[in-house]
């Protein structure tokens, strides 16, 4: 009974480790907010929202279309057209505000995927200079090292415990 509960819990704690991304930027600057699948239809398409509630932009049929887009988001989003067949359907957000903070969901609908990200929004520290094309939104090189090592760890005990 104890090997049942102590499996549950690394599920969860699998399933919180890897279901959202923290991206963080600063007021003024712009961050890319991923959205990635392996897989690549020759038609799609895919929703971008803020909070479950705010249209950021849609790609529809493979096009870019911010007709439906809510008004603090024009001329301040961008994806990649050339990457779209790559499966990357990624949104850059520019100018950011403090009131952007918040969850931003990527739907894409032929494969029925969600994939969330988490937009933190800070103050510039003073004497801060960005490179151009850097992304703050790329975690830390310790934060990616753990979120690699966790499901490792994780299968290893899973088949340690299946083998006693």
């Amino acid at each position: 009974m104890k090997s049942v509960l102590l499996v549950c819990f690394f599920i969860l704690v699998l399933n919180e480790a890897s279901g959202q991304e923290t991206v963080q930027g600063f007021i003024g600057d712009s961050v890319v907010l991923p959205c990635r699948s392996t897989k690549q239809p020759k038609i799609f398409t895919a929703h971008w929202r803020y909070e479950d509630s705010k249209n950021v932009y849609d790609i529809e049929d493979g096009k870019g279309s911010p007709n439906e887009q809510d008004p603090v988001y024009k001329s301040r989003t961008e994806t990649f057209p050339a990457e779209y067949s790559k499966g990357n359907y990624s949104l850059r957000l520019r100018k950011l505000q403090k009131s952007d903070a918040g969850s931003y969901c990527c739907f894409i609908t032929e494969f029925d995927v969600q994939i969330c990200t988490v937009l933190q929004v800070k103050e510039k520290p003073v004497g801060i200079q960005e490179k151009p094309g850097s992304n703050r939104g790329i975690e830390s090189k310790a934060e990616r090292i753990v979120s690699l090592l966790i499901p490792f760890f994780a299968g290893t005990f899973l088949l340690w415990l299946c083998e006693w």
